[in-house]
């Protein structure tokens, strides 16, 4: 993917991404959410980490800040894949129906999805496959 065809041939759900919905897409993104009987966050990165250490400092933070003491603080949670995996599904879709402008541009989106980091040198995967396609399972209605 190149990033000068961000929103042209794809959607980079990243930070710096150029859609708008790529940026609110991303984990990173100021989108508070409440969650069944975890709380309030303000980010799906606050969440992601606070799956893993249930410190809550994670709560208030979003963008690099929520990955950055995320990655400090001590793992004590050990969740199986699947289960991590149904967590962040369900935040993604609790941020989505709480914002209808941005979930009604998703649902009117029709490029694929792709997540990778844009650097001076270049551009790299960021991995996480899964998220893409729990993405376009809210964008189908699943």
């Amino acid at each position: 993917m190149r990033p000068e065809d961000d929103g042209i041939t794809h959607i980079n759900v990243y930070s710096k991404a150029q859609t708008e919905l790529g940026r609110w897409m991303s984990n990173f993104a100021h989108t508070p959410f409440t969650i069944n009987d975890h709380g309030t966050f303000a980010s799906v990165e606050g969440y992601w980490y606070w799956l893993g250490c249930r410190d809550d400092q994670l709560r208030t933070c979003y963008g690099f800040q929520a990955k950055k003491l995320g990655r400090e603080l001590p793992r004590t949670v050990h969740l199986p894949d699947a289960e991590f995996q149904h967590h962040i599904a369900l935040a993604l879709e609790i941020k989505a129906k709480a914002e209808p402008r941005m979930l009604a541009m998703l649902k009117k989106s029709t490029l694929p999805f792709a997540h990778y980091y844009v650097f001076a040198n270049g551009v790299k995967d960021a991995g996480y496959k899964w998220i893409l396609e729990i993405w376009d399972a809210i964008r189908r209605g699943e």
